[in-house]
């Protein structure tokens, strides 16, 4: 299995954007097609890096929870496994799963069997899986991954901002998932500052300027592509560069 890296914040601290960079990022570094996983139900990752999401896994479950009774020469697994196949969306150097909603009425436990097991298995298949996260990580714990080589946590320079932070790591940290180590990025500071009263038990830290250029792409709801010479951008190569060779012997 590759390497898997989770992205997760509280909403507007711009974690999807830090997801996208990564992804562009490691593909540029690794020459090989990242695999990005927006597990965020208000998803957008997408629309950052170009892609019109047609369909989510959450799509999927709701149409196999409804045709639950309907008989087919076909098994329930193997039209599950095609249609998750098919909703796997190609970008340039990137491949796109977007889980969507969470599960709505009723029991979804046999859907949700087949789903971790396809995830699992598509995991499995990238030499790096970025998965961009909602700020509560139970999901990791019952459907996807349980084993992640960096948990990256995405904030702003505000006490709450980083009192936040703190609270999801402690959160990832009582499930169970095996996190090899975790890192904290605070996320659109100010030229010349740093942000005070980091808290304690984040392997690395990390600082990511503030960027017109992204807030630009942003309000006008462009991909985000930036140059290799942009500050944020830089920011985010010299991350991935520090997390691969700490991840590199453990």
């Amino acid at each position: 299995m590759g390497r898997v890296f989770a992205i997760a914040g509280k909403g507007g601290v711009g974690k999807t954007t830090i997801s996208a960079l990564f992804i562009s990022y490691l593909a540029k570094r690794t020459g090989k097609i990242v695999l990005g996983v927006d597990a965020d139900p208000n998803y957008n990752l997408g629309d950052r890096m170009g892609i019109d999401v047609q369909k989510t896994i959450g799509d999927i479950r709701e149409e196999f929870q409804k045709s639950a009774d309907e008989t087919s020469e076909v098994s329930k697994q193997e039209k599950v496994a095609y249609y998750l196949q098919t909703s796997t969306q190609e970008g340039h150097d990137f491949d796109l799963i977007t889980m969507g909603r969470p599960e709505g009425k009723g029991c979804y436990c046999y859907i949700n069997s087949i789903l971790r097991d396809y995830l699992d298995e598509a995991i499995g298949k990238y030499s790096s899986v970025v998965i961009d996260n909602e700020a509560g990580m139970e999901h990791l714990s019952r459907l996807t991954c349980k084993n992640m080589d960096a948990l990256i946590i995405v904030a702003d320079a505000t006490a709450v901002g980083l009192k936040t932070a703190k609270r999801i790591l402690e959160l990832a940290l009582s499930l169970d998932i095996n996190i090899k180590t975790t890192a904290l990025v605070v996320n659109r500071i100010p030229e010349g500052m740093k942000a005070e009263n980091i808290p304690e038990g984040f392997s690395a830290v990390y600082y990511i300027p503030c960027d017109e250029t992204i807030s630009r792409l942003a309000m006008e709801g462009k991909t985000l592509e930036l140059e290799s010479s942009n500050p944020a951008y830089m920011a985010v190569k010299e991350m991935a560069d520090d997390l691969l060779m700490r991840c590199k012997g453990k």
